[in-house]
């Protein structure tokens, strides 16, 4: 290759088609670009050896396509699909991406609670949540406040800006962060088919077997529904992982309990472990048995008897741990006991009903875990212009 083709291979555009820039005129989005996104997007395919990745444009045509292919994986941030094809070998010959179809994008504030488009990413979901948290009144946000505690310690930010919340339910993990949480308070899903809409609520029946739910092979999740609390109503979710960061979950829960208005006495509560089981479970047996009565160290008592009844597991069961498992899913609820305690005592006394409040030496029992601020120290060692060492040090806060 001469010198002046050379030149020519290496050369990406010509200087001359480009107008200097002017440094008083402030840069623009390419309008060109601009352009491209107000345009109607059309289906994307891109078929390999054994892999056909297909893009729907529209809610209509992924519903054609999930009827023609009613195995096909739907991934939007392939957090999950792509790990089980790089690292497990596993073969999903049809995947369907659709991230871009607006109707599962959407953000929804209705009377009941705010409804979330299946694609909607976990760092949007924490930031209308967060949104609310803030906006309404803090006895309307307690699942709120929940799910926000969760995704805190979900993975890293890298993840949550891509992975969605459909994502999340329809893996169906029995140690998910999230499905726990959403069980506990009852939201209720959007099934969508070329047949029609049916909405469920996420309960124990909804995860038929480890990673799999009752949902039909032509279906898809459109939407998800996080319903406010009310007054009376008070919500926990904790999570206890090998690491405090970014790591898979030993025993995840979400508990729920409502009280009879203006009384500490219990007209419904839901406890839901992840961990425990192939599928997220709810503690119905405990729960049942415990309606109807005031929320007192005697109830606690008796919940923890009910609960190592109810939440057993197999010696053998997949990733061990057996008895520090059963044993958390009773302290959990504990934590969970006198941080009711705690919000209860503190309402009913503004309502001018007395009821004890914590003892003092179980006050931190109901404090979240959080991060401190990192510091460090640099020491090192200056010459003196006599020549003479001198130890110094730096904070770093």
């Amino acid at each position: 290759m001469d010198k002046e083709d050379k030149e020519q291979y290496t050369k990406l555009y010509d200087p001359s088609e480009f107008t200097p820039l002017d440094p008083t005129q402030e840069l623009i989005f390419p309008p060109e670009l601009w352009s491209l996104e107000q345009k109607p997007q059309r289906q994307l395919r891109f078929k390999g050896e054994r892999v056909l990745w297909i893009q729907p444009s529209s809610l209509p045509e992924l519903l054609e396509l999930k009827g023609q292919y009613p195995t096909a994986k739907l991934v939007v941030g392939n957090t999950e699909v792509g790990i089980e094809m790089k690292f497990k070998n596993l073969l999903y010959p049809v995947i369907l991406a659709p991230a871009l179809i607006p109707e599962l994008n959407i953000v929804q504030h209705t009377e009941n609670g705010i409804v979330f488009g299946a694609a909607c990413t976990l760092t949007l979901l924490g930031d209308v949540l967060r949104d609310g948290v803030r906006d309404l009144p803090s006895n309307q946000t307690e699942i709120f406040q929940a799910v926000l505690e969760q995704l805190h310690w979900f993975a890293g930010q890298q993840i949550r800006n891509v992975a969605a919340v459909g994502g999340n339910i329809m893996t169906a993990s029995p140690i998910s962060d999230l499905n726990p949480v959403f069980m506990a308070a009852g939201c209720k899903l959007t099934l969508l088919s070329k047949g029609g809409k049916r909405v469920v609520e996420m309960d124990d029946k909804f995860f038929a077997g480890y990673r799999r739910t009752a949902m039909k092979p032509d279906e898809i999740l459109l939407s998800i529904e996080i319903p406010y609390t009310r007054k009376g109503q008070y919500f926990s979710a904790f999570k206890q992982s090998p690491r405090r960061e970014d790591d898979i979950a030993i025993v995840t829960c979400g508990m729920n309990v409502v009280f009879e208005e203006d009384t500490n006495t219990v007209k419904d509560l839901r406890l839901s472990y992840g961990g425990m089981a192939p599928t997220t479970v709810l503690a119905k047996n405990t729960s049942n048995q415990l309606i109807g009565r005031t929320w007192s160290e005697e109830l606690m008592q008796e919940a923890c008897s009910l609960l190592a009844e109810e939440m057993t597991l197999d010696p053998s069961a997949p990733g061990g741990l057996v008895l520090y498992r059963c044993t958390l899913t009773i302290s959990l609820f504990f934590k969970f006991y006198l941080t009711v305690q705690h919000k209860l005592a503190k309402d009913l006394k503004a309502e001018g009903i007395p009821m004890e409040d914590l003892r003092p030496d179980y006050a931190s029992a109901v404090q979240l875990f959080h991060k401190e601020t990192p510091s460090s120290i640099q020491i090192y060692q200056r010459l003196c212009p006599q020549g003479r060492a001198k130890s110094m040090w730096w904070g770093v806060p």
